[in-house]
């Protein structure tokens, strides 16, 4: 809540009045969003509610929430504030009392003055986001905020004191990712890793990986509809086979191109033991927008170390908060991986770099 107005301005109000110098009241505002825990533009904890503190009691009907990643342009706008129809916000959650609750909800204090956002999963670490207070906030005593409020904020990383990632060197990986629940499936990722050794943190950008569609490669030419694969052994096969090792990473290629392809943003630490290096990543967020999938709070946790020939193997675990399927919550996910680091001869092309470190010892986001 804002001071009272100063004795002066009491005083020249009072003079202005037809009728004698009344009392000055207090200057009592719209309802003002604080959103706790922040310091400076970051939060600590990527998997508990944001709380935001309005400072008086609200009208829950007229709360309207979104998070959303910050997507701004050179002139500080967001997609749904530009010129151009077709962007739109990146959302991650919703709240609103005509359309509902989508990627999480919202309770309320008993105060009326305070409220719990609470996402269906670990919200993203590395990527700048937003969350949205919408226009028509109103008071229980009626007062109206009646612009759009923004508050900006992310999650970092943060590793050990005294951990070191000499072993595990920076460069290309692939991942079979073997999902066990909610749905059995199999995801195959190719991981552009960048690591500090003096630190321990990384960070990457993983990729979709399909099979390569070039059915020349087989002996035999393949169909319009199948794919060629040459490992284990050389035969036409349809585009959705799993992968059998890592090894086969030499059937695929990268497909970060919406609808079907993707590519998201990881932030991690890795630490050197005696005989290898131990890695864990921090929730991130998968979509795929064809079929329509969200995977929200992605963590893996993986052990590497060199097999007789020096190449880097891992195995691993994964868990998801929440996968969601059309928009509709299916559960939380979990299942195995297996990596293997790529030599840089046999790298295929136009896989997507992670985003540059910035001069505040963060990175860009993913942007």
């Amino acid at each position: 809540m804002r001071p009272p107005l100063p004795l002066f301005a009491c005083f020249a109000v009072g003079l202005a009045g037809v009728i004698g110098a009344g009392a000055c009241e207090r200057y009592e505002p719209p309802p003002t969003p604080v959103l706790e825990g922040l310091a400076g533009t970051e939060l600590s904890d990527p998997k508990a509610p944001l709380v935001v503190d309005f400072g008086k009691p609200i009208d829950p009907a007229t709360l309207r929430v979104k998070i959303a990643y910050d997507d701004t342009n050179v002139e500080g706008d967001l997609p749904d504030e530009d010129d151009d129809p077709s962007t739109d916000l990146r959302l991650i959650l919703t709240h609103d009392d005509d359309d509902g609750d989508h990627g999480g909800h919202v309770d309320l204090d008993p105060s009326g003055a305070t409220v719990r956002i609470v996402p269906d999963g670990a919200l993203p670490v590395g990527p700048k986001l937003v969350l949205l207070i919408e226009p028509g906030l109103t008071a229980a005593d009626g007062r109206v905020r009646t612009f759009r409020t923004r508050i900006p904020f992310s999650f970092r990383v943060q590793c050990g004191a005294g951990t070191r990632a000499d072993k595990l060197t920076s460069g290309v990986y692939f991942l079979l990712l073997d999902v066990q629940e909610p749905i059995g499936s199999q995801i195959q990722l190719f991981g552009s890793l960048d690591v500090d050794p003096a630190t321990g943190l990384l960070v990457g950008q993983f990729t979709n990986a399909d099979r390569n569609p070039d059915g020349n490669r087989c002996p035999t030419p393949c169909g319009s509809e199948d794919a060629c694969r040459l490992l284990p052994k050389a035969e036409c096969v349809a585009p959705s086979t799993r992968a059998g090792t890592v090894d086969e990473h030499t059937d695929f290629v990268p497909n970060p191109t919406p609808p079907t392809g993707y590519s998201f943003f990881v932030e991690g630490c890795a630490a050197d033991d005696p005989s290898g290096t131990a890695l864990v990543t921090a929730p991130a967020t998968m979509v795929v927008e064809s079929p329509p999938v969200t995977v929200a709070g992605l963590t893996m946790t993986a052990y590497f170390a060199p097999d007789d020939k020096g190449v880097m193997r891992a195995t691993g675990s994964l868990v998801a908060d929440a996968v969601s399927l059309g928009g509709n919550t299916i559960g939380p996910g979990k299942g195995t991986m297996t990596a293997l680091r790529v030599a840089d001869a046999e790298v295929p092309p136009g896989i997507p770099q992670p985003p540059k470190p910035v001069a505040d010892g963060g990175t860009d986001g993913g942007r």
